[in-house]
């Protein structure tokens, strides 16, 4: 499959691991290319993006409606074998269930950031606080999971996913770029099902929230680190969209002090 994967190469001195950004629902690649890409890059790391199947350029061979998450992991899994050099892996949101699945299913990473993550046991209890804690939310969610990103209320949905924190203009701007997403993927979210990959297995980890995310909260972000044996990091005034939050920048700092780590320059 012909899988739309952004490329930008790092600057100054290389590094010996690339990374590969997995968006969440209802989006692209695209998300990523404002902010964390050009910031990725500066740091020294080539920076690649993937958008899944029905997503961005990324045709499917089927309807959105019968893809599956399975789907979404063989799409990471190309992605890792495409890259071909070690990588680093940031998974937000739907993103972030993804990488998790695709560890599990036996794809070996340099290391696993997930942003804003769906938790390892899946969305059924966030979506639950959600229901009482942002009810407006909760039911826009569910109403355009069928009728689709286009039929979406940009009030409800600028407050939901980014606290109010972006103008109703640049909401517009960026709202254009939105695209619809599997119903079918998910309510497999929202399923019983484990989606942690074994801990032992996956190297090294980040698990990072927002504290004014109204998706995945802060009990979610630590369901998810206890789960991989790490401490997470919550953003203060972060919100859910954290890679176009007027914030980013905080996000991609934590995401770099992590890489750092493990992917020092070469000399």
């Amino acid at each position: 499959m012909a899988l739309e994967i952004l490329h930008m190469s790092g600057e100054g001195p290389s590094r010996p691991v690339d990374v590969l950004l997995v968006h969440g629902s209802y989006c692209s690649a695209s998300v990523w290319q404002p902010y964390i890409m050009p910031f990725l890059a500066a740091e020294g790391y080539t920076v690649h993006a993937l958008s899944l199947r029905g997503h961005g350029g990324s045709p499917s061979a089927v309807p959105l409606n019968r893809v599956g998450l399975a789907d979404y992991v063989a799409d990471v899994t190309e992605a890792v074998a495409r890259i071909g050099r070690p990588v680093a892996v940031v998974g937000h949101s739907l993103g972030g269930a993804v990488v998790q699945s695709a560890m599990a299913s036996g794809v070996r990473v340099a290391g696993a950031a997930l942003l804003a993550s769906v938790p390892p046991s899946g969305m059924l209890m966030a979506t639950q606080r959600m229901f009482w804690s942002r009810p407006r939310l909760w039911f826009e969610l569910s109403r355009i999971m069928h009728s689709g990103i286009g039929d979406a209320d940009p009030e409800i949905l600028r407050d939901g996913l980014f606290d109010n924190r972006i103008s109703e203009e640049e909401y517009r701007r960026l709202a254009s770029q939105f695209c619809d997403e599997s119903p079918l993927a998910i309510q497999e979210l929202m399923s019983l099902r484990w989606f942690g990959a074994a801990p032992a297995a996956t190297g090294p980890m980040l698990v990072m929230g927002g504290s004014r995310d109204w998706l995945i909260g802060e009990i979610d972000v630590w369901q998810t680190a206890l789960w991989y044996g790490t401490k997470p990091t919550i953003v203060p005034g972060l919100s859910h969209v954290m890679m176009l939050d007027p914030d980013w920048e905080r996000a991609a700092v934590v995401v770099c002090e992590w890489l750092h780590k493990f992917a020092p320059h070469h000399r």
